[in-house]
C-alpha cells in the first residue's frame, strides 16, 4: 500500500501562476507549495494572437552551398 499524502486540492497547499513572457503574477491555485506554473497574461496573449493576424515576412534561409552544384570555382 502506497503512503501518498493528500491531493494538492485537499492539502491546502498553493501554487503560484505567472506570465511566462512578462513575469506578471496571474493567480494562486491549489498545488505543490512554493511551485510556480506559467501561462500568458491577457496582454501577452493579445500580442501573440496579433502575430497570426499580421505575419512578418521573412527572407528565405541562406543556402549552405553558395556556389551552384558542379561548380569547381
Amino acid at each position: 500500500m502506497s503512503e501518498k499524502g493528500p491531493e494538492p486540492e485537499d492539502s491546502g497547499e498553493l501554487m503560484y501562476v505567472k506570465c511566462a513572457y512578462c513575469g506578471k503574477w496571474l493567480d494562486v491555485k491549489p498545488g505543490q507549495m512554493n511551485w510556480v506554473s506559467h501561462g500568458l497574461c491577457d496582454d501577452c496573449l493579445k500580442q501573440e494572437l496579433e502575430k497570426f493576424k499580421n505575419p512578418v515576412s521573412e527572407s528565405p534561409p541562406a543556402s549552405d552551398h553558395p556556389l551552384p552544384r558542379g561548380s569547381n570555382s
